[in-house]
Formats: C-alpha cells, structure tokens, sequence
C-alpha cells in the first residue's frame, strides 16, 4: 500500500481555521538543575530558579498553566518560556521554586495534573492563549527509505506549533505521516529521509540531543 505524507514547510504568516484547544494532562513533572540558572531558555528569556515558570514540549510561549501534584494536592501558576523535557513520560519541567511550591524537591519526579489557566498580573488578567498564525505549504508526496519520527499527535494545534519549533532546530524537510489507529487519526511527524536505514540514524544521533524520544521508522 503506497503511503502519503504530507509536506509542512511552516513559517509565521497567515491561516485562518486553526484553533487551540483547552490543554490539559496527566503525567511527570521534573524541576530544573542548579546548573542552568542564568541560561537562556528556547523563548530567549534567561532562565531564573526564583521565577514561575516551566517547559512545555508544544505550547505556546506565555502559555498560563496550573500544576497540581497528585500526591498532597499543593498546585502552582507557572508560564512556559521554555521547551523540554523531552523524556518519555514527563509532560512539563518546572522551574525550582515553582516545584518548591508544590512539594516537588525531594521527590525529584511527581506526577502532576497539568492544566491551561489565565492569570492575574499588576490588575490585567493575562490570558493563556494566544492568536498564533502560521502559513502551511501542503504537498501531498509519495516517499520511501527510512525517516526519523520526532512525535505524533491527534491534535493538529501541538503537531503545527513543535512543526515550527523543529523548523528553527533543523536544515532540511518536515514530513507529516497520517495513520489510522484504532479509528483515530495520528499525525507523525517526520524529518531526515534517506535512502538507507544507516544514514537516517546519522540524523537520529543528532537529534537526540533536541528530541530524545526520536527513533528512525521506515517509510
């Protein structure tokens, strides 16, 4: 069965029909090491152990989040600035005091419910979502050899918005792959075909300093 990809050459301009959802999750929360205070997060702010903020591998920057530990129900306001972990299972990285607030230091890992919220900053409530727009150049295209799968989603708003993250990380094509699981559609996404599993690893390595969960598949 010959398989379509999609081409996404994604760049911040201008479409109409896209919209965000309310984000919410469940997962692991991990907290930032004393080595990166004072380094510049992804957004460009530098990153401070006495601010709240947090990474997220897809939201938006400025994106309101309440973090709730599951464990003694302690929550926290933090905003993204930044993006990571990329480790599976852990869906945000917390900034230190944001995880002194919850009870989250001496366990080091918590599971945390995740929830987008809006925020009350100086008497302006300050809203998390933002009216983002990107110009999307679709192609439909019949590929083989092997690639190199970043993620997948079911929610087209995180696959468009991490699509333009790995823009700026990488040189090359981005591909989106639409399966049918189980009757539900997921987006994989897709950069550094080759014709040889061999040479695909070679972006596999490289990317995992970015993206630690990339594997290569075969297209």
């Amino acid at each position: 069965m010959k398989k379509y990809i999609l081409t996404l050459i994604l760049m911040l301009g201008l479409i109409s029909g896209i919209t965000a959802q309310q984000y919410s999750a469940t997962g692991l929360a991990s907290y930032y090491a004393d080595k990166f205070d004072g380094r510049k997060t992804a957004s460009g702010e530098i990153y401070s152990h006495s601010k709240l903020t947090a990474a997220h591998p897809t939201l938006p920057f400025g994106t309101m989040l309440k973090v709730t530990n599951l464990k003694n129900g302690k929550s926290v306001i933090v905003r993204v600035n930044d993006r990571g972990p990329f480790v599976k299972g852990r869906i945000i990285d917390l900034s230190k005091s944001a995880a002194i607030k919850i009870d989250a230091i001496r366990d080091g890992l918590v599971k945390v419910k995740v929830e987008q919220t809006s925020s009350k900053q100086k008497g302006k409530t300050q809203h998390s979502l933002h009216n983002e727009y990107y110009q999307i150049d679709v192609n439909s295209k019949l590929l083989s050899g092997y690639g190199v799968q970043i993620a997948s989603f079911s929610q087209m708003d995180n696959l468009i918005q991490l699509s333009d993250q790995i823009k700026k990380e990488i040189h090359g094509d981005i591909y989106v792959r639409v399966a049918r699981v189980k009757g539900k559609v997921v987006n994989r996404l897709i950069v550094g075909v080759e014709p040889t599993k061999e040479k695909a690893g070679i972006h596999q390595k490289r990317l995992q300093k970015v993206f630690p969960g990339c594997f290569v598949v075969q297209l």
